[in-house]
């Protein structure tokens, strides 16, 4: 491993920062939406914005050097326009100088699926080009405020899901069964979210030339259940589509040419400037973020039509806890399946292809926890979780030869699940608050806690 190997974890601002009305934040897409019985609102999440200085200290504590988070658009440009909200400038600056003197890199990502609600009102949200104009905007505001102490940057947290905008964004205005134009939305947001990544990278490195900016996706290995060359062909077309599509134009700065062959035969090609490609072209990735969770299976009933509307429905299954059953593997409680090994195989993929440097910005695994007598957890399974990823990872640098720089968990403490559950815990902190009862919000250290920290100090070797 590396001796400046980044160890840490990743958060969203709407998950933990809370303080949704206050210092001239303003309403997001989070704050008005609609909050299902038996879930939480967004309004308070852990309170990070109340106790940033305290929860780093615990960061620095468990011996974290990288901590990635979200700026809350709302919390920067209250409605997307042109006004700005200097306390809300103020709040982030303040987390990346308590973040730099606890010895902890900050790594900032500018959107993570949160937006100030006015502009969805006004615009729908990434179809539009104006939504890409004000993205611009905020790009600028927040980077020349924290462009020369941030050295790592990256658009989006998983820019492949922007192609399920019917999920991000409301697609109710249109007629249910108009599946092209919701595809077209699909493709149009991808591609505004690829105009609006490169202006990122180009002002970035405008403000800050020593700076690296990345981007990112949510990684899935997908394997055929058969060796029959039909499966197979699936599963790599399905893989293609969900992981590479977006990555292709990241790094190399093109559409590759399957992708733009299923948007031509399905008639959604997106609206592309030359202007637009050029800054896209010359204006790439320097290193590659993604997620991982779990892997994925393709069987010969498995749908081998991949416009966004049609992978759309892996996501959905994903996300309402009703992903297929990989026999030679475990299922969380949410029926994620436990992978490991599709981890190496990740790094592998992603590496292989595009020669360039990676991180792991999201790896956990949600577990229902309650604290115990001695106001702890005893969580040997996140333990062994993290224990055989680990491993994992280390085979693929060290036996495979990828040049991976960082691990950082998702959820380094206790946080709100993107559907507003309190009770699927990933973090080695627990929050006391559950999902309608804020009761105190104190931290407590989970067994796991003393565990990574040795992990961290021994720079991977003691596990």
């Amino acid at each position: 491993m590396k001796t400046n190997f980044l160890w840490g974890g990743s958060v969203s601002s709407m998950q933990t920062e809370g303080a949704w009305n206050e210092d001239g934040k303003g309403l997001s897409n989070y704050d008005v939406r609609e909050v299902k019985p038996g879930y939480s609102d967004w309004k308070v999440g852990i309170d990070f914005y109340h106790t940033y200085k305290e929860d780093i200290k615990l960061f620095a504590e468990l011996g974290m050097t990288a901590y990635r988070f979200s700026i809350s658009w709302a919390r920067v440009m209250p409605t997307g326009g042109d006004e700005v909200n200097e306390k809300g400038l103020d709040f982030y600056e303040s987390v990346v100088d308590e973040m730099i003197a606890n010895g902890i890199e900050p790594i900032i990502c500018m959107h993570h699926f949160d937006v100030p609600n006015k502009l969805v009102e006004e615009y729908g949200g990434w179809w539009s080009k104006e939504f890409t104009e004000a993205f611009k905007k905020f790009t600028v505001v927040v980077v020349d405020r924290l462009g020369v102490k941030v050295k790592y940057w990256f658009p989006m947290n998983e820019q492949n899901a922007l192609m399920y905008s019917s999920m991000l964004f409301s697609s109710k205005d249109l007629p249910e069964n108009d599946s092209k134009s919701r595809n077209r939305r699909s493709t149009q947001s991808v591609h505004n979210s690829h105009v609006a990544g490169a202006f990122l990278r180009k002002y970035v490195k405008q403000v800050n030339p020593s700076a690296q900016v990345g981007g990112m996706i949510n990684y899935a290995p997908f394997y055929p259940t058969d060796c029959n060359p039909v499966t197979v062909n699936k599963a790599r077309k399905i893989q293609e589509m969900s992981n590479f599509a977006a990555l292709d134009v990241i790094v190399n700065g093109e559409y590759s040419s399957e992708t733009l062959a299923v948007w031509e035969q399905a008639d959604i090609l997106p609206e592309m400037t030359k202007d637009e490609l050029r800054l896209i072209k010359e204006n790439t990735a320097e290193y590659i973020g993604f997620s991982y969770y779990s892997s994925r299976l393709v069987s010969e009933e498995t749908s081998d039509d991949t416009t966004p509307e049609e992978l759309s429905k892996m996501a959905v299954a994903m996300m309402t806890n009703n992903m297929e059953k990989n026999p030679y593997l475990e299922q969380s409680k949410w029926s994620w399946t436990i992978d490991e090994i599709g981890l190496r195989t990740s790094l592998n993929d992603i590496y292989r292809r595009y020669k360039t440097p990676v991180i792991i910005l999201e790896c956990g695994m949600g577990v229902i926890e309650e604290l115990n007598e001695q106001n702890t957890v005893e969580d040997d399974y996140r333990i062994e979780y993290f224990r055989n990823h680990i491993q994992e990872m280390k085979k693929a640098i060290d036996l495979d030869g990828v040049d991976c720089f960082g691990f950082l968990t998702w959820g380094p403490i206790d946080i709100l699940s993107s559907k507003g559950e309190m009770k699927k815990r990933y973090g080695f902190i627990y929050v006391n608050r559950d999902e309608t009862d804020l009761k105190d919000l104190k931290r407590y250290k989970k067994k796991s806690f003393d565990w990574f920290k040795q992990v961290i100090e021994s720079n991977g070797e003691e596990l």
